[in-house]
């Protein structure tokens, strides 16, 4: 054993009379003593642990790199489990305890060594989050052989800036290149993986998460089952209460970011980045937001209240056929969406209600200012599956199609319910449709705008409709009406159609067989933007102009308004 020179025991003996020693169970804050000459430093843990039990109360400083600060004596073992002994070294006698404010821990304390790719973070940063109420971590690189779990309620996960890119601008915390699972586990998971079998009322809660960047060394693997909740996550949030993450930003996933399972949580300002392919292309799906719908764990849907605001998903053209910004499965209730932003990616949000149909599981969706440029497939595809109580609103979107073109820009089909998009801007050619409508009833477009397009608007199979969009092509022309309906039933087309630059469209309004009972007033449609200029071509009725069509009154449609 080391001895304490008496020195040194008096040393810290007045420090002590002077308040400096706090309690030794976590969490209590206590305040720093200045060092004084003649109190004892030790180099190393090791030479902490063999040091000869001095006085309880006696202070001594560990000089050791990560783990350094002051220690007070204490008799008797240490009041909680700490067996990487960050807050608690125990020795002969009694054990030593840690000051600190009793409220932010670092990792380093625990063992950590950070911008070591040899070195596991993983065991130092749980043991850290297990103990302290607040984990702070260093403006550094943390390693990691496997996943980082974090499932004790009452806790925050905190680094130093939000999106870093290099070593030493910010927090980073990567799944090493030596971790066996480097291209198929997730990089951190907060709750459970597999769905406790207890209710919700016991999950964790109030965990957050902020100002991290999570990597992933290597090219991601999809799950070879093509189950895409799945495949590997940069930071999973699963059956789980009351979640923040704030400005965490994951890199190299196929699911930047898995929601299943949650109660009342938020995403604020994060950001999934995916440059690498999957190291095997089958099934290769980027998702850099997975919203899993298909959780029954007491609530309507598969999350009960979930809110993001100002996330962002960049693809670089990674991932394959289906792959998107945000993909949604199952009853996505309540789900608050604002300012939502997709680039580089084949779709901007998919939503997919997977078979979930009976009215204890509402699909109700709520996206507000969304951005979704350079869509190759489709901007927003909503697939009912026959739900018939949808609640949707969608509220001023931006969606620019790829240089190539799209597929469609806002496709809602398969089922019904109340489905709202309000004002918005569609822009670029979508090869099938900007706006397409398919065996769907209750949607109403009202004032989105609708640039270059080939279809501007493309209905099949519909009733319940209201379409009041505004279309506009300047110095492109289309071989197509500006609104192309088939078997149309009981609904309202009431559109703005302009032109310029020359011959923008074909005609105006165009009713397929089966339109009946329908509502069309094309006063704001332009004639001058034909090609010809006819005022004959606004509104047809199965291939002639309706104005003169003996059969579109006699299937219950009205035409009001201007009609020349």
């Amino acid at each position: 054993m080391v001895e304490l020179p008496r020195r040194a025991v008096l040393g810290a003996a007045a420090m002590t009379s002077l308040g400096a020693v706090g309690s030794s169970a976590p969490g209590t804050a206590t305040s720093q003593p200045v060092p004084q000459a003649g109190t004892l430093s030790l180099p190393t843990l090791e030479q902490l642990r063999r040091l000869t039990l001095p006085p309880v109360g006696a202070l001594i400083y560990l000089s050791e790199a990560g783990r350094e600060g002051w220690f007070r004596a204490a008799s008797g073992p240490p009041p909680v489990s700490d067996p990487l002994e960050g807050l608690f070294v125990p020795t002969s006698g009694g054990h030593y305890v840690r000051l600190w404010d009793g409220v932010h821990g670092r990792p380093e304390w625990f063992g950590a060594i950070p911008n070591n790719g040899a070195v596991d973070c993983a065991p130092a940063i749980e043991a850290c989050y297990a103990l302290c109420p607040v984990t702070q971590l260093s403006q550094a690189d943390y390693f990691n052989k496997r996943t980082l779990r974090l499932a004790q309620s009452w806790r925050t996960v905190q680094g130093v800036q939000g999106e870093a890119a290099e070593q030493g601008q910010g927090t980073r915390i990567v799944l090493s290149q030596q971790a066996p699972g480097v291209q198929r586990d997730d990089i951190v998971l907060i709750g459970t993986f597999e769905q406790p079998s207890h209710d919700h009322s016991r999950y964790p809660r109030e965990i957050h998460i902020r100002n991290v960047t999570l990597i992933r060394d290597g090219d991601p693997a999809p799950h070879p089952s093509g189950d895409l909740r799945r495949s590997p996550a940069g930071l999973r949030i699963a059956h789980v209460e009351r979640v923040t993450a704030r400005d965490v930003i994951s890199r190299e996933s196929c699911l930047g970011f898995y929601i299943g399972g949650i109660v009342y949580s938020k995403l604020d300002d994060c950001l999934s980045i995916r440059t690498r392919s999957s190291a095997t292309r089958a099934n290769d799906i980027y998702a850099g937001f997975f919203l899993d719908g298909r959780i029954s764990f007491g609530f309507a849907g598969g999350n009960a209240s979930l809110y993001m605001n100002r996330c962002l998903a960049v693809g670089q053209g990674s991932g394959g056929k289906g792959s998107a910004g945000l993909i949604a499965q199952g009853a996505f209730v309540d789900s608050f969406i604002d300012q939502f932003e997709s680039a580089g990616i084949a779709s901007g949000m998919i939503f997919d209600a997977a078979g979930f149909r009976n009215p204890g599981q509402t699909v109700d969706l709520h996206i507000r200012n969304a951005i979704l440029d350079g869509c190759s497939g489709t901007g927003i595809s909503i697939d009912l599956d026959m739900t018939s109580g949808a609640s949707i609103e969608i509220l001023d979107l931006y969606i620019y199609a790829a240089g190539a073109g799209g597929d469609r820009g806002v496709a809602i089909f398969d089922g019904a319910g109340l489905v709202t998009m309000t004002g918005g801007q569609i822009h670029g050619d979508f090869r099938n449709g900007s706006v397409w409508l398919s065996r769907t009833r209750g949607v109403r477009l009202q004032g989105t705008k609708l640039h270059q397009a080939s279809k501007p608007v493309v209905v099949t199979e519909a009733s319940g409709l209201v379409l009041e969009p505004q279309i506009n092509n300047v110095g492109k022309t289309s071989p197509e009406f500006a609104i192309t309906c088939g078997a149309l039933v009981r609904s309202i087309v009431r559109p703005v159609v302009i032109g310029a630059g020359g011959p923008s469209f074909r005609g105006g309004i165009s009713l397929g067989p089966g339109s009946r009972h329908c509502h069309v007033d094309p006063t704001a449609v332009d004639p001058d933007s034909f090609g010809p200029p006819n005022p004959a071509n606004k509104v047809w009725f199965n291939g002639t102009d309706a104005r003169r069509s003996p059969t579109f009154a006699s299937a219950g449609n009205v035409l009001s308004g201007v009609t020349d």
